[in-house]
């Protein structure tokens, strides 16, 4: 047996027991009681149960016998809750009120406060919540010190429970934080009431979904985890409740690492739990709970069916609770969900309708069972194709939004899968008023704060597509502004960069979607409005960061002061787990705070907020800015100008036909790479799609500009920023080769992301400071040779006064330090996508990457141009397109408003010439992009039937 800090004291009582002391009877008992607290061996326990008793059978008529009464009702509570042990419970009870009368007033306050505790667990285990108010109303007639508080807390917090009355919450809230304030942090309770606190607050958010009430939550939560002894009885039931505080912030924020941490620590508790004490099964239902939202985010089917066969353990204890029978419900379906086996689904049915038949009508687990067993019919619907399963759910879902709780998680979910039932239905049936019913599931859905932020937006999104269904465009285009406002909770600064990726990839093509609804209700600006707040999200905020203070700053300079601290703090980050995300949590909320302390200021109410539609046209008055929408109700280019929006219909583009020329594009350029008779086809193919791009897309824009000619005089320029996969090809590049019209024979070209990024970009940009770093790697470790790096890199040195990082010069911190402090940089060097993790996409430098996500987090003062002679440092990622996550973009997030990078893999000797010529023109007087519009020109002249040369270098920015 480990030792513990009792053994010795224990040993001593023992002996003088051994003499005969009824005193030491009692001590040797309370002793083996903090013992067993320690240690849960319920030995322990049995054994100072056994010592009282005999105590208390020497002692009939002395006054000492109330006293010893009192402490094994105290032994019996504990007896009760190891074991349930309900007679326990009762005899507890009835020692309370026969000891009580007869003792002193602190001896009778010890003891009414145990008499709530025991009448708590009482209104548990009864589901009755008149023992709860009785609880509390014996608590509030005894003195408010720290140990009547914590009961009063726990008290209301189980009348809130039974009964759903909110103000029970709050008051459980107000006395434990009282409770925990007036306790000294040597207490051998503060860590218990610390972590009721914290559990009454996690609860609390979830009531209110409010996060910051959440991070307090876990704040506490974390630290009695921490503060516990690792050999404590406490310490699992204290990481149950933060792993619960985890799990709901992993599915209210889309955290994954929060939800992982949850499972890690239940995992523990489970292996830590021996699967014969009563807390057993209530630590495995948590379990399962939190592997099942784990894998929904996922994936991880050996995680699911290694629960799946704890679960079936757990039944097979013939448990009467429906809850482990709901559980693995969920696993088998969710299970189904990713593999199609029947068996799964047969399981799942016959789960949830057990559930069914077994809780009684209107509780909160026959609503949750009915709501399951609807969407397990749905999926079975959806897979057989049987009419019946979809009337069945259809029927379920409908009773379960009706038997929820207005305004509750519980609620909108259900809302959502009736809404995707009802709309089955009417696809079936052609019913209008089936359709309204689906849109009516759906909007309360997405207008259900209770609701995590990305649910709300895809019940938002099918809401506005039943709208669209209808005809009803003006409705379909506020829907999808709904939905396109709720962007920025899916993606908070709070979140790891891949947590936001992926919350932003299952809403891929929302603002192409919004954007054509808009322009289907005759709204062309609303379009590029929703354009505007639908992509770049993640840039936005990088953007917002960098956003000048110095008006806040006159005015409130402290406040300004905090909020650029703040920000800073924000950066993109990486992976983030415990303390640190804690931390993170906590910043952001912060964040929240100091922007509404900005905006309740006079005159700043637009404080932060996206830029209006007239400051995003004044940001194109270098050229047009032509937004090229792709979506399945129509395709447009949205050409904007600061005189207005003008609209070009696209009829030849639709999601199908870009989906179709990505991937022959793809497929093109990595048949080019491989010498042979295959090239030659593959750069055919390539030519065709450059074709396809001019005649369904460039063409008509140029046209409606007036370039239609080579211009005789200064060339004109255009921006593009295509939507969605577009955003993959090279529509610079786009036209019939080799002879026939191009975009590179009617304007000079430049790309943006957002409207938002070129607003940026012009307002860092200085035409000063000529000073260059060339950053060359030919040999990076583990990479193949680049032969022309350093050719490139002398070549360039040759035409503008230049610092170089050659080879092992090129380390990280050296070109961070670098960049800082040159105004440009070149880089000649590999370079690499990842289309898993786009943020992860890097240069690749002597001793380690240069990382899309290191880049992002940089700001750079006074810089002028990048140019990125490597591979693929524009490529975006297919999942996520819109969000132009790759190294340009982040090096224009840095504070480059200029950037020169590439599409996809360039031959090195090519990208030599290219750099060379476009620092020549650079040093000639050219503008940066006039300057690599004629190096390319010039690259075409020399390989006209290789448009894979020279193609893939483009110019974004000012």
């Amino acid at each position: 047996m480990t030792p513990t800090p009792f053994d010795s004291e224990i040993e001593w009582h023992r002996r003088r027991v051994a003499e005969g002391s009824v005193n030491a009877m009692s001590d040797l008992a309370m002793r083996l009681r903090d013992r067993y607290r320690y240690t849960n061996d319920p030995a322990d326990l049995l054994e100072a149960i056994g010592q009282l008793r005999a105590a208390i059978g020497y002692v009939a008529d002395h006054p000492i016998r109330h006293a010893l009464r009192v402490n094994l009702s105290a032994l019996l509570l504990d007896q009760f809750q190891h074991a349930g042990d309900v007679p326990a419970l009762q005899e507890a009870i009835a020692g309370c009120d026969e000891a009580i009368p007869l003792l002193d007033a602190d001896d009778r306050r010890v003891a009414a406060t145990m008499r709530a505790e025991a009448l708590i667990l009482l209104a548990e285990h009864t589901r009755d919540p008149v023992y709860a108010v009785e609880a509390v109303e014996s608590a509030s007639r005894l003195p408010r010190v720290p140990a009547v508080l914590f009961v009063q807390g726990k008290a209301q917090y189980l009348r809130y429970a039974l009964t759903g009355d909110h103000t029970a919450l709050v008051e459980a809230a107000r006395v434990l934080e009282e409770s925990v304030r007036t306790s000294p942090a040597d207490d051998p309770s503060y860590l218990l009431r610390l972590n009721q606190l914290g559990d009454v607050l996690q609860r609390s958010a979830e009531h209110t979904g409010d996060e910051s009430v959440r991070q307090t939550a876990i704040q506490y939560l974390r630290a009695a985890v921490e503060g516990a002894p690792r050999a404590s009885g406490s310490l699992l039931d204290f990481k149950v409740d933060l792993a619960a505080a985890l799990r709901d912030r992993g599915r209210h924020t889309g955290d994954l690492a929060a939800t992982r941490e949850c499972v890690s620590l239940l995992r523990e508790v489970l292996a830590a739990t021996p699967s014969d004490t009563r807390s057993w099964g209530n630590r495995c239902e948590n379990y399962l709970v939190a592997v099942h939202g784990l894998v929904e985010q996922t994936g991880d089917l050996e995680l699911l069916d290694q629960a799946v066969e704890i679960g079936r353990a757990a039944r097979g204890r013939g448990s009467k609770d429906a809850t482990i029978p709901q559980l693995l419900g969920l696993l088998h379906h969710e299970r189904f969900l990713h593999t199609r086996l029947q068996s799964d689904l047969a399981q799942a049915v016959t789960a949830f309708g057990e559930a069914v038949e077994a809780v009684p009508y209107g509780e909160d687990d026959h609503v949750s069972a009915l709501g399951n067993l609807g969407r397990v019919w749905f999926s079975e619907y959806r897979f057989t194709g049987d009419p019946e399963a979809l009337r069945r759910s259809v029927t379920a879902l409908g009773s379960a939004v009706r038997a929820s709780s207005p305004d509750t998680p519980k609620r909108g979910a259900a809302e959502i899968n009736y809404g995707d039932a009802l709309y089955a239905q009417y696809e079936v049936s052609q019913d209008p008023g089936v359709l309204a019913a689906a849109g009516h599931a759906y909007r309360e859905a997405a207008r259900n704060e209770g609701l995590q932020p990305i649910m709300r937006i895809k019940a938002a999104r099918a809401w506005a597509g039943t709208e669209a269904e209808a005809g009803h465009w003006q409705r379909a285009r506020d829907a999808y502004a709904y939905a396109v406002g709720l962007l920025p909770h899916v993606a908070p600064r709070r979140l790891a960069r891949l947590d936001q990726q992926r919350a932003l990839g299952e809403l891929n093509g929302l603002a192409a979607d919004a954007a054509a609804s808009a322009v289907m209700a005759n709204d062309p600006e609303t379009a590029v409005r929703l354009l505007e707040l639908g992509r770049g999200v993640l840039g936005g905020q990088v953007l917002q960061s960098r956003s000048d203070l110095s008006r806040l700053t006159a005015v409130a300079p402290e406040l300004a002061e905090r909020l650029a601290d703040t920000l800073d703090r924000l950066t993109p980050s990486g992976h983030l787990l415990g303390a640190a995300a804690d931390e993170r949590h906590d910043l952001d909320i912060r964040l929240g705070r100091l922007l509404d302390e900005a905006r309740a200021l006079p005159g700043f109410e637009d404080f932060f907020v996206p830029p209006a539609l007239a400051d995003l046209l004044a940001s194109t008055v270098g050229g047009p800015v032509v937004l090229i929408n792709v979506s399945g109700f129509r395709s447009d280019a949205l050409i904007v100008q600061p005189s207005g929006v003008t609209l070009v219909e696209l009829p030849g583009v639709t999601p199908d036909s870009v989906a179709e020329q990505a991937a022959a594009f793809r497929a093109a350029l990595h048949a080019a790479t491989r010498p042979g008779a295959g090239e030659t086809e593959a750069q055919s193919n390539v030519t065709e799609v450059l074709g396809w791009l001019w005649d369904f897309v460039a063409e008509p824009v140029l046209a409606r500009l007036g370039y239609t000619t080579m211009p005789s005089g200064a060339w004109p320029r255009i921006w593009w920023s295509p939507v969605g996969q577009l955003a993959l090809l090279p529509l610079h590049a786009a036209g019939r080769f080799p002879d026939g019209a191009a975009v590179l024979d009617r304007a000079v070209s430049a790309y943006t992301p957002t409207l938002r990024a070129l607003r940026h970009a012009r307002a860092r940009y200085s035409g000063a400071g000529e000073d260059l770093v060339i950053v060359a790697i030919g040999d990076a470790p583990g990479a193949k040779a680049l032969r022309s790096t350093e050719r490139e890199a002398s070549g360039i040195a040759t035409l503008t006064p230049a610092t170089r990082l050659v080879g092992a010069q090129a380390t990280v911190d050296a070109v961070r330090a670098a960049l800082a402090s040159h105004a440009s940089a070149h880089f000649a060097c590999h370079a690499t996508s990842d289309p898993d993790d786009p943020s992860a996409g890097h240069l690749l430098l002597h001793d380690g990457p240069l990382s899309v996500l290191d880049m992002s987090a940089l700001d750079l003062s006074g810089v002028r141009l990048a140019v990125l002679s490597a591979c693929e440092t524009s490529l975006g990622a297919h999942r996520i397109p819109d969000e132009s996550l790759h190294l340009l973009s982040a090096f224009q997030l840095a504070g480059y408003p200029q950037v020169v990078g590439t599409l996809w893999q360039v031959n090195d000797l090519v990208a030599r010439l290219v750099a060379v010529d476009l620092h020549q023109g650079i040093a000639g007087g050219e503008a940066v992009a006039t300057a690599l519009h004629h190096a390319v020109r010039r690259c075409r002249e020399r390989f006209p039937r290789t448009p894979t040369l020279w193609a893939a270098h483009l110019y974004s920015g000012q």
